[in-house]
């Protein structure tokens, strides 16, 4: 009886092993998105399924290097903690590579980046009524503006506002269009990309960017965010070339009206 016992136990051991291993099988063949709500990149629609540019890339990337994409939502701020945590297995949302955190450290320094696919830079935007009270970066001194927490745009607004102004932070920069509208900020640094799919439409018809030459800032470029060492950024690399070179990069950047931002380089730093 004892060996009998023993004997299903053992089997039921076996099987419980197999079971456990095939799950973990599973997962690692899910590739996990870190995203924020960006309008025309990363969103969900009505029925809760996600759209935009950077999902229809990913599921494209996805199918290349056979994994099934899942996408995670984040705080943008809390993006390298998610990362290295493994909740995430990357940070593919807008994340522009050529950029330093507040603190300084350069942004290459905490992930290992893809090769950078769009072309971007930080804008800033306020009412329409007051375009006019903006035109160089003595304007911005002392002044409210709101921010993504974590983002390029942060940087640049904390030090533009001085010590005399001030920073409300979100976690997505989408929700910064409507404390302008409010008047509870007195403008917002977010990506031009993003501004230019919401500025001037809907509910934020007397929201404008801010076009004066002094005010433009530098370019920026979007990439692929991975954990230090992982053996993804050169699968994902192959996948991007692929897409690049056999034109399914450009319909996809088509389908939303960002072909002429599309911009498919390796990424030196």
């Amino acid at each position: 009886m004892k060996k009998i016992i023993s004997l299903v136990l053992v089997v039921a051991l076996m099987a419980l092993s197999m079971f456990a291993f095939a799950g973990c099988g599973k997962e690692d063949n899910i590739l996990v998105c870190g995203v924020t709500d960006f309008p025309g990149m990363n969103e969900q629609d009505e029925n809760g399924n996600w759209t935009g540019f950077e999902c229809d890339f990913a599921r494209a990337v996805g199918e290349l290097i056979g994994m099934e994409v899942e996408f995670q939502i984040i705080s943008w701020d809390q993006k390298y903690g998610e990362l290295n945590s493994g909740k995430i297995d990357c940070i593919w949302n807008g994340f522009t590579a050529n950029a330093k955190e507040k603190d300084g450290t350069e942004r290459k320094d905490l992930v290992d980046f893809s090769s950078t696919y769009m072309l971007n830079q930080q804008c800033i935007v306020v009412k329409k009524s007051e375009l006019d009270s903006y035109k160089t970066k003595a304007d911005l001194v002392g002044k409210t503006a709101a921010v993504e927490m974590g983002s390029a745009g942060e940087s640049f607004a904390e030090e533009a506002v001085g010590t005399d102004g001030k920073l409300i932070g979100f976690t997505a920069q989408n929700a910064t269009f409507m404390e302008v509208k409010t008047g509870k900020s007195d403008f917002a640094v977010v990506d031009v990309l993003l501004a230019k799919n919401i500025c001037g439409k809907g509910d934020y018809t007397d929201i404008a960017i801010v076009e004066a030459e002094d005010l433009t800032l530098e370019a920026e470029y979007y990439a692929i965010g991975f954990k230090k060492g992982s053996d993804l950024t050169a699968k994902v690399n192959e996948a991007i070339k692929t897409l690049n070179e056999n034109g399914k990069l450009l319909e996809i950047a088509k389908r939303y009206g960002l072909e002429n931002s599309l911009q498919v380089a390796e990424f030196n730093g």
